[in-house]
């Protein structure tokens, strides 16, 4: 069986967690499932050959388990969390491009979903889950670019963003319909 196939494989099973993630009511069990789904599709993007994913996963996997730590901190030290994780995406970014040396053109790329890590992990400050999902959808907006750029190893990711942002918007209408 191909690489990719295996990346597809990984990234379908990473998409389920996320999609039932994006419909939990607390953001506890949002941030545990998410980062079951985090590994997969870092394990995914191991196959897929997409390197900027794998080290962004990486870091999203240690922003799950600090976020899920840092729940019951204050909103001013969630801030001071999202800098420190925010400059963990930046290095990685730096780490890829020191360690592969892509082109202009896959460097540009690379840089969107660093951009969207931004917005997903702000969205993790929030303790509104009506908030947290409306950011978390520009991280969404990103990870599809970026996960169409891949290609088919990152189907499974592509997919996920598309039915995340189904989840989240229909899990903020739910929380709305019922205030």
């Amino acid at each position: 069986m191909k690489r990719e196939y295996y990346g597809t494989i990984l990234s379908l099973i990473g998409m389920v967690f996320n999609i039932i993630a994006f419909h939990a009511r607390k953001k506890r069990t949002l941030l545990i499932l998410h980062t079951a789904g985090t590994c997969f599709h870092m394990f995914s993007y191991v196959f897929s050959g997409g390197g900027m994913g794998i080290y962004l996963n990486a870091v999203f996997l240690v922003r799950c388990l600090a976020f899920l730590k840092a729940e019951n901190w204050t909103k001013e030290q969630r801030k001071k969390l999202y800098y420190g994780i925010c400059v963990g995406c930046a290095g990685a970014y730096i780490l890829f491009v020191t360690l592969h040396h892509p082109s202009l053109a896959d460097s540009l790329w690379s840089l969107i979903p660093v951009v969207g890590a931004f917005f997903g992990t702000y969205a993790f400050v929030h303790t509104d889950m009506i908030a947290l999902r409306r950011v978390k959808m520009v991280d969404s907006a990103s990870w599809l670019l970026y996960n169409g750029h891949v290609g088919i190893g990152a189907l499974g990711g592509f997919l996920g963003e598309v039915f995340n942002v189904i989840a989240m918007l229909h899990a903020i209408w739910r929380d709305k319909k019922e205030q």
